[in-house]
């Protein structure tokens, strides 16, 4: 049985560990990162607790064979996830989410053939409603066996390795197979516009890196006023559209000068429409607490 931990200082790394998931994350709160991975997994299973200081826009492809359950140990707002319910993660080919600063969750992946019945409404995100303390309890547990595993490293015996698969799947069925699990859409009007726009907008800036739309524009495209551009970001992100999207731009710089150390500082920072050099300085040392040079040197170490 595969265990693994990982500390990451780079939002960058921090998403490549996941093998298996596609992802692209962006740090869109100021400061320096710091996350944790623990993974867990055997044939048919896996677990992983994934945990960051900072608030984090995560561009997901899900592994396509399995249900991906979500349950939140720590999540300061309820933007994406209840913290009293399981979240069953949809069926889509990408998925755009939005950690926020201080997150700690709990994601449990089973094999489709495991409980069919999940999918019902499989496109849309779900919650898996169960009683409270059967809720309570299997929490509990998970954070347990995380926990033991986080103090020794990810390092287990072959008998306590046993014991946390024993745990996991105990703990999968308890959840699935209680007469009192019911699964409910978790999709109200207001959070389905408001993850429209982002997810929009998030698209939009992308598609022509080195001349990002303006507020006006994305409002025009999308068709609303500013103020509902600026409340749909702070209700999903917690950031304005201005600092989110210019977020963004940062994060693509930082991964081109990660990949090649080599490149002109000047070019990555114009591919993403930075024309400003010492504005995108002061930019990127605002969220990223280091220089762009200082990046590139690291990236020329390692």
């Amino acid at each position: 049985m595969p265990i693994a931990f990982h500390h990451c200082t780079d939002v960058t790394e921090h998403a490549m560990w996941l093998s298996g998931w596609q992802q692209e994350f962006d740090q869109i709160d100021e400061g320096s990162f710091a996350g944790e991975i623990i993974d867990i997994s055997e044939q048919g299973i896996r677990l992983f607790r994934e945990k960051a200081n900072l608030a984090v826009s995560q561009l997901m492809r899900f592994p396509e064979d399995q249900w991906h359950l979500a349950m939140p140990l720590r999540w300061p707002n309820n933007s994406l996830f209840r913290s009293d319910a399981i979240t069953v993660l949809p069926r889509c080919k990408e998925f755009l989410g939005i950690s926020p600063a201080g997150y700690d969750l709990i994601v449990v992946s089973i094999d489709l053939n495991r409980h069919s019945w999940l999918e019902q409404n499989a496109k849309k995100s779900r919650v898996l409603v169960v009683t409270p303390d059967l809720f309570k309890m299997v929490k509990q547990q998970w954070w347990a066996l995380t926990e033991h595993l986080r103090a020794c490293g990810g390092e287990a015996t072959p008998c306590a390795q046993q014991a946390i698969m024993c745990q996991l799947k105990d703990g999968i069925d308890l959840l699935l197979e209680s007469p009192s699990c019911n699964v409910v859409s978790d999709d109200s009007s207001n959070y389905r516009t408001r993850r429209y726009i982002v997810d929009r907008c998030h698209a939009l800036s992308k598609m022509h890196p080195d001349n990002p739309p303006s507020m006006m524009a994305l409002c025009h495209q999308l068709n609303i006023s500013r103020r509902t551009l600026q409340y749909s970001f702070q209700a999903e992100t917690g950031q304005s559209p201005v600092h989110y999207l210019r977020a963004l731009r940062l994060n693509a710089v930082r991964r081109s000068l990660m990949r090649d150390p080599t490149l002109c500082l000047a070019d990555a920072a114009a591919q993403q429409g930075f024309f400003h050099q010492s504005y995108f300085s002061r930019e990127y040392r605002r969220l990223f607490h280091e220089l762009p040079s200082d990046t590139r040197k690291r990236s020329q170490k390692a």
